[in-house]
């Protein structure tokens, strides 16, 4: 296969589309190492950065991982599925017996290891939390910040936000790990979550996000915004997940009825 200089597409976006195929088909296997830049260069007849561009493409796609010394490999793990329609699962979380949270079973169930570093505070509320907790600005919350990994890969950040009436001096507001979920601590409090709106955008990291989820640069991140709400409709709390693009698949299962 060559470069089409007839081609509309810059070269290094012809490159990738070959590379990627050639992922796709299993001539370059899950595992194998990856041509190096040299490699690259002399067979295509094309410049390093050219190269370059190329294979940050496919890094961001999530089909090839770097490994410093190592050199580049075809990414050997499929992304992570997260279930979104499971995550704050009630009939889950009663199936674990308070053993266990949504996102530690999902982990579990694709054989890795879940673990999370939580940190809490009390925050004015932003315009966005305050209209979604229906607050008024400036309000006090009380939110709980994660970041989530899987096997010590950092996998994904998330924010939860409350109303600090209700969770005030409970579990949630300790950043000690809480095994049942904080869905679970909600409703020991006597709200009972019943339904959430979800709101899906896609964007670039913050450079903040970009370093606790040790992103390669270019990497955009799914925003999954939810918002819970009781059994008396009163929204209780608001989370916040960023998902790295190269390492997760949203998926939800929807009822047809």
């Amino acid at each position: 296969m060559t470069l089409n200089p007839a081609d509309s597409r810059p070269l290094y976006q012809q490159l990738a589309s070959m590379l990627r195929q050639q992922i796709q088909s299993g001539e370059l296997a899950p595992g194998d190492r990856f041509p190096t830049e040299g490699e690259l260069s002399d067979h295509y007849g094309i410049s390093r950065n050219t190269v370059r561009l190329a294979l940050d493409v496919l890094r961001n796609e999530g089909l090839i991982v770097s490994r410093r010394g190592r050199g580049s490999f075809v990414r050997s793990e499929p992304p992570m599925r997260y279930y979104a329609s499971l995550t704050g699962s009630r009939r889950k979380r009663l199936e674990a017996d308070r053993r266990r949270d949504t996102f530690s079973q999902q982990i579990e169930a694709q054989g890795k290891t879940p673990r999370q570093v939580s940190t809490v505070e009390v925050v004015p509320a932003s315009d966005e939390i305050a209209s979604h907790l229906q607050l008024r600005p400036g309000d006090p919350v009380g939110v709980r910040r994660r970041v989530m990994y899987a096997d010590d890969q950092p996998l994904q950040l998330g924010d939860s936000y409350y109303p600090l009436n209700i969770v005030r001096d409970s579990k949630i507001m300790n950043p000690a790990d809480i095994v049942e979920g904080t869905d679970q601590v909600l409703e020991d409090l006597g709200h009972i979550p019943t339904r959430y709106e979800d709101e899906i955008t896609w964007r670039m990291p913050s450079a903040d996000e970009a370093t606790k989820l040790h992103l390669g640069p270019a990497t955009p991140v799914g925003r999954l915004l939810r918002t819970s709400f009781d059994q008396e409709d009163r929204p209780i709390e608001v989370y916040q997940v960023i998902l790295p693009g190269d390492r997760h698949v949203l998926l939800y299962e929807v009822d047809a009825e």
